[in-house]
């Protein structure tokens, strides 16, 4: 008996590349961001803010939101 193969599904990336570009985009404004912060280049107001940004693109679901308030 040869064995089942599994269905392959393609992760939410794949079929998403817009999002993940974005998501790169704003990955790397935050690490130039708290390079500047930890250079005292940026204070930590603005540094929030990116990371804001960058959160508000990530898939994560409404909940987890609600947690880290």
């Amino acid at each position: 008996m040869m064995p089942k193969k599994k269905k392959t599904t393609k992760a939410w990336w794949e079929n998403e590349p817009k999002v993940v570009e974005e998501i790169i985009k704003r990955a790397k404004i935050a690490v130039d961001g708290y390079e500047k912060y930890l250079l005292d280049k940026m204070n930590y107001n603005e540094l929030a803010k990116i990371m804001q940004e960058l959160r508000s693109v990530l898939p994560i679901s409404d909940n987890d939101k609600k947690k880290d308030k």
